[in-house]
């Protein structure tokens, strides 16, 4: 399981006070959720709009941006798509492991449109009622056509202009449309934390770079270190767990593994610490075999899972009843 602060950053940036400077990622809300008509195209033809575009704002420090979107038949829409919501839960801080656009959920659209990334002048271009789709360029791989929902991740950005052009395709129906953005900022901050914490971090990321070299003994003491200098670090646990695990010892694993998943619960970032705790229990199970508790151990965190994503879906709906 991934850390905050990498081994080496850690090493370099650390003070007798405890001062440590983190390179952190973090989503921040570009567009918030908003929907618009468009009405068919042969109703635009007159005097209707079945075309428009949006500026994204992108603010300083972003590494990547999202859009989501979901469209409903009829200018009433009580869709909800919630992407702000879900990347704080899911986003990896380090930027190590992207997130997947499929583990974001979207409500299921009913109509369909066709999104473009565009810069402005291409974006005026595009809104020209005349113009068809080879008047203008735009960045294939992060635009969509005839798609009812989805999210799209956009991770070459390097500072241009991004306009966003909406177009209702349908010759007959109109369609609202329903979208969120949401960048992902890159910044450094000093954080001040006692020293046994900050030295409780550092065993903590050493026990866990002796983990993935294969040398387990050294990972239990020095992740014992970690959590008698800090006892919440449920990343730690996690890696007691796996060690436990292989050495045949199921009932200090679980002991371990239940410690994990009451931190990771009180955590943000439940989403991400329990995906990555099931997927350092997959690989652990592909390189050894069946041992003994970690398929039940695994069931266990699929099911904590399973409950996020249900809490979170019922969050969603009771927003959208409430429209």
């Amino acid at each position: 399981m991934r850390k905050i602060v990498t081994l080496l950053l850690i090493l370099l940036t650390v003070s007798v006070q405890g001062q440590i400077f983190i390179k952190e990622r973090k989503p921040v809300q570009v567009l918030h959720q908003q929907t618009f008509y468009l009405n068919s195209t042969a109703r635009a033809a007159l005097g209707g709009k079945s075309k428009t575009w949006f500026n994204v704002p992108l603010p300083p420090n972003t590494v990547e941006w999202y859009y989501s979107f979901t469209t409903t038949k009829g200018e009433k829409s009580k869709a909800s798509v919630e992407l702000f919501a879900q990347l704080t839960k899911l986003i990896d801080p380090t930027g190590i492991t992207a997130v997947a656009t499929t583990a974001i959920f979207t409500m299921p659209g009913a109509g369909v449109c066709d999104i473009y990334l565009m810069d402005k002048d291409n974006a005026n271009i595009f809104l020209e009622k005349s113009k068809n789709r080879d008047s203008f360029d735009y960045d294939l791989s992060a635009s969509r056509e005839n798609f009812r929902n989805g999210t799209v991740r956009i991770d070459n950005y390097k500072g241009q202009e991004c306009y966003l052009g909406f177009k209702n395709p349908s010759p007959t129906e109109g369609v609202a449309i329903t979208f969120e953005i949401v960048a992902i900022v890159e910044e450094t901050r000093i954080i001040e934390r006692p020293l046994a914490e900050t030295k409780a971090e550092i065993f903590g990321t050493l026990g866990r770079k002796a983990y993935l070299n294969g040398n387990y003994d050294m990972c239990l003491d020095l992740s014992l270190k970690a959590i008698k200098g800090n006892v919440n670090l449920g990343w730690v646990y996690n890696n007691l767990g796996l060690v436990y695990l292989i050495r045949g010892d199921y009932v200090a694993a679980v002991d371990s593994y239940a410690t994990a998943i009451a931190l990771f619960a009180k955590s943000d970032k439940a989403q991400y610490w329990i995906n990555e705790a099931i997927t350092d229990l997959r690989a652990l199970i592909e390189k050894y075999g069946q041992l003994e508790g970690a398929a039940e151990i695994l069931e266990m965190f699929v099911g904590q899972k399973d409950k996020l994503m249900g809490d979170s879906q019922q969050n969603t709906d009771t927003k959208t009843d409430l429209l």
